[in-house]
């Protein structure tokens, strides 16, 4: 998401609320128009997809930039970083300094180091500026902003050439060839050479637009042509906005007029303040609320928005409540206010490119919309992120990321402290006391250390830290930060779910204070190691929508890689899945095939059942259980609802007689008209024809909570046929999925 962020404050600038000293200006070159492939991220990992949002590279990489620009595009995988082509491979190799290279356009693209600077990079790798400049942004003519370390500025064209040396206060870039520059606080234009045209007369200077600019001298706005006269016709008003779309904003008696390049008056404008047209929309401000006007001075958007950005390929940007979304030029909302940031377009400020999708970013990924609002991919659940102060669920879901990679030390304890005083003169060793708290053990990351974090009380952290001798089971438990526990406590690890340890906490001339420490790993529990130890394992799932399945949350946990097999009816060709939404309390997970071999689902001929069953109503299973020894081709098993709630009376659950087995998990449940009610998940191991299935209502929640624009079909097409013809119809959208812990 850094990338994303990063971006964003390039582009910030084109916004209608940002007093800068220039309008952006509107470049249509088409030269370097190149294939759009966007960044996604799934399972932790960077892969590209097109405007369609069909996979184009696999996700194999470890950081990207979020799009590709010239056909290249800047990745990092392990230890390599450098530019990809449009099918993964590395053609450009850059050194360890590189942390980010932008998109290229016209050969050129910024990049930054890891120490924050910026320069500019070529395709092939050679540095055209170094990196040693405190900001760097494009404009429409595909030349650079430059900012120094002292904060002053400069330009530098397409070819990475510098035309306005970087000493002055500020630079606008170009516009119909001339430039607007600051300097000891008076402002001036230079030419494309960078040769001063008109002097550095003005107190304000904005860029021309319509061959006019706006310009301040004391008090006083007015326009000028490029040879810097007035132009007469424009000047009996007081200019509010530059000239765009043949349309300015003035203000005359009090009164904001709209005028055309020749001074006609064209309507006056109901508005507290206005800001200039792009695409024939100009945004308002009226009360508070913002909305749009047209070239008449119609008003197309009623002023109800917080905030609201200039009109970009017929899109504008709003916010609602600090969030971003997106709205058409009538005012319909086609993307809802849920984002941190949204970029409409790209090419004025980075390779001159129209996108073709709305790129929007949220700190755990991005989203991508077509232009008529339409969810084309969303990045889910691919890295943790702590919360402030995170809870046992927050350590539960951090340990499931990285299940199978856990070292044997690592999880969550209940831990019962024993204080002890002895006595120095005779060793005698009186109780002082005892308290029991869960922590979570967690390794630093690329170190030997283990921190122990207080999950009662999570603004304070264990004193002490677990630090490995070597690549043994030994570790020493010694003092982090400032303490009053005076020596160290060695521990052998022998059980990773019960150990102890005695720690001496300090002592004075009588007493000698010690801890003795029970740990009891409550979880990850031995069945979710045996999982991971098994390195392969298989459930079932089945079709919600096209691409997606849902199955149970312990078939996928600890699963590097996710298989599925029997698309389409298909068992002999296997796709990539990656886990996109899940809730571990219920037992559920939504996985999204993401494969360049995968085109669609076929119409799915069930739906997803609203309706409620009563017990006794007739149920069917279907099902890959225990595929080693009983096969590969889909098993039915069928039976009653034999109540409406599971084990231990859990109203999340209905128990069923339908057999299932190992396998089983992730199945659907079938009413007797083919509705999908419940998903399979357990067996009660001490009772005959005692099984249990989730109810779908869990998998609505998790689908509305989610936001992955998921519509579940709603069409029961094998409601009137017989249970093998359901069978027949309904199987090719039942699928064995096969995990792996590698």
């Amino acid at each position: 998401m850094k990338l994303f962020k990063r971006f964003y404050t390039l582009v910030i600038v084109a916004v209608v609320f940002l007093a800068a000293i220039s309008c952006s200006s509107n470049n249509n070159d088409k030269t370097n128009e190149c294939r759009e492939l966007y960044r996604i991220q799934v399972g932790g990992k960077c892969g590209f997809i097109n405007e369609r949002g069909n996979l184009v590279i696999d996700p194999q990489f470890d950081d990207a930039y979020w799009t590709f620009a010239e056909g290249v595009c800047y990745a990092k995988l392990g230890e390599r970083k450098g530019l990809i082509n449009t099918v993964g491979e590395f053609v450009v190799e850059l050194d360890s300094t590189f942390s980010l290279v932008c998109g290229f356009s016209h050969n050129l693209a910024l990049f930054s180091v890891t120490n924050g600077k910026w320069g500019i990079v070529n395709k092939t790798g050679e540095i055209i500026l170094p990196a040693i400049y405190e900001n760097i942004w494009r404009d429409g003519n595909n030349g650079f902003t430059i900012v120094d370390t002292l904060g002053k500025q400069g330009y530098v064209n397409c070819l990475g050439d510098f035309i306005v040396p970087c000493k002055y206060a500020s630079v606008s870039g170009y516009s119909e060839g001339l430039m607007a520059v600051a300097t000891n606080k008076k402002c001036g234009y230079v030419d494309t050479l960078g040769n001063w045209v008109i002097d550095t007369i003005y107190d304000d200077a904005h860029n021309f637009g319509d061959g006019v600019a706006r310009v301040k001298v004391g008090n006083q706005w007015y326009f000028i042509d490029h040879n810097a006269n007035r132009v007469s016709e424009l000047n009996h008003d007081t200019p509010l906005t530059g000239f765009a779309c043949n349309r300015a904003f003035v203000k005359k008696d009090g009164k904001i007029e709209m005028i055309n390049i020749k001074g006609q008056r064209i309507a006056e404008i109901n508005a507290d303040s206005v800001y200039g047209f792009s695409e024939g929309y100009a945004t308002f401000k009226k009360n508070g609320k913002y909305g749009k006007l047209d070239t008449n001075g119609m008003v197309v958007v009623q002023p109800k928005f917080e905030k609201l950005y200039r009109t970009i390929n017929g899109l504008s940007v709003f916010e609602k409540n600090g969030k971003k979304g997106a709205i058409d030029t009538a005012g319909n909302v086609l993307v809802d206010a849920i984002y941190k940031d949204i970029v409409n377009n790209y090419k004025d400020f980075l390779d001159n490119n129209n996108s073709s999708l709305l790129i929007c970013g949220n700190d755990n990924g991005n989203a991508y919309y077509d232009k008529k609002g339409n969810l084309i991919w969303k990045d889910q659940g691919n890295t943790f992120t702590w919360p402030e102060k995170p809870s046992k669920s927050d350590y539960i879901a951090y340990f499931d990321s990285r299940l199978s990679e856990l070292d044997p030390i690592e999880g969550i304890y209940y831990v019962t402290f024993n204080y002890m005083a002895v006595d120095r003169e005779n060793d005698h060793a009186s109780s002082n006391g005892s308290n029991s708290l869960f922590y979570a053990v967690i390794r630093t990351p690329n170190t030997n250390e283990f921190m122990a974090y207080d999950i009662d009380n999570p603004e304070l952290s264990w004193v002490k830290k677990f630090v490995q001798i070597g690549e043994s089971n030994a570790y020493a438990v010694v003092n982090y930060g400032e303490s009053t526990w005076a020596e160290d406590g060695k521990l052998i690890l022998e059980d990773p779910y019960k150990f102890e340890v005695t720690l001496r906490r300090g002592g004075n001339n009588w007493y000698n204070w010690y801890a003795q420490c029970e740990f009891i790993k409550d979880y990850p529990s031995a069945t979710e190691y045996e999982q991971v130890q098994r390195a392969e394992w298989s459930g079932t799932g089945f079709a919600i929508a096209d691409g997606y399945l849902v199955t149970n949350y312990h078939v996928i946990n600890g699963a590097k890689t996710i298989t599925i097999k029997g698309v389409n009816g298909e068992l002999k060709e296997s796709y990539k899945g990656y886990v996109v939404a899940s809730d571990r309390e219920h037992d559920l997970a939504i996985i999204k095939i993401v494969d360049k071999k995968f085109e669609r689902f076929d119409d799915i001929p069930y739906c997803i059942g609203k309706s409620v069953p009563e017990v006794g109503d007739d149920i069917f299973v279907l099902g890959y259980p225990m595929v080693n020894t009983m096969g590969k081709d889909v098993k039915l098993t069928d039976g009653i609802i034999s109540a409406s709630s599971g084990f231990k009376g859990d109203q999340s659950m209905y128990q069923i007689t339908a057999a299932v087995q190992p396998g089983n998990s992730g199945g659907p449940l079938f009413d007797n008209n083919g509705n999908v009610i419940g998903i399979v998940n357990a067996k009660h191991a001490d009772a005959e024809n005692a099984n249990y299935a989730i109810k779908v209502s869990y998998l609505f929640s998790l689908i509305n909570g989610s936001d992955l624009g998921i519509k579940m079909p709603e069409n029961n097409k094998v409601k009137s046929k017989s249970l093998s013809k359901k069978v027949k119809k309904v199987k090719p959208f039942v699928y064995l999925i096969e995990c792996s812990s590698h």
